[in-house]
């Protein structure tokens, strides 16, 4: 994008850097290379209603020309949502930047490493992380599918993350299984800089 432009990305802990310090995750690098006015309002944990329940004042006060939504990972760990209805969540919330002629991008929530969640993510809780992983994969699937359907522009996070793992290994991608080394955040921006 040649003209600078005002970006919004709202969405868990992947957006907002976890567990690094936020200039180091994936969205102040991509402010950095650029150029362009990003603000970031990733919350740890959050979900999609949390998404919902705070797009007017962290997304529509600001009024910018691109919302890029990062969701569908913590709804299968906390077994708040399943795949289907996730989907119908984040359609309402691409609902919500269209109708103020902001324009909406999806990222497919990045993969997991079910093996080394388990001994290094939230160990202490009954999550069966294989199932997390099928969840992901069939979430990933309903927004390419919607994005394909409806003109909206999806960045297949998880397929670019899944190839990443395979060239550099998991101990390189994954801080805990969950989320992003910094290597991997270097990564991540380097996507958005290409298909942003």
């Amino acid at each position: 994008m040649s003209n600078r432009i005002k970006i919004v990305f709202i969405g868990n802990s992947i957006i907002n850097g976890f567990p690094y310090d936020r200039n180091q995750e994936f969205v102040s690098l991509y402010r950095e290379a650029s150029g362009n006015e990003v603000i970031n309002k990733g919350v740890n944990g959050d979900t999609v209603h949390g998404i919902m329940r705070r797009f007017v004042q962290d997304v529509l006060v600001h009024k910018p020309d691109v919302a890029v939504i990062l969701t569908g990972t913590n709804e299968f760990i906390y077994k708040e949502s399943l795949p289907e209805q996730c989907m119908k969540d984040i359609v309402n919330v691409v609902e919500l930047a269209k109708a103020q002629a902001i324009n909406p991008v999806l990222l497919t929530p990045l993969p997991i490493d079910p093996g080394m969640a388990e001994t290094r993510w939230m160990v202490c809780d009954d999550v069966d992380y294989e199932a997390v992983q099928d969840q992901i994969v069939e979430l990933k699937k309903l927004i390419n599918k919607y994005g394909e359907e409806n003109k909206i522009k999806v960045i297949d996070t998880f397929y670019a993350f899944s190839e990443y793992v395979d060239l550099v290994g998991e101990q390189t991608a994954y801080y805990d299984g969950i989320h992003p080394t910094r290597e991997g955040h270097q990564f991540l921006a380097e996507i958005m800089r290409k298909f942003l």
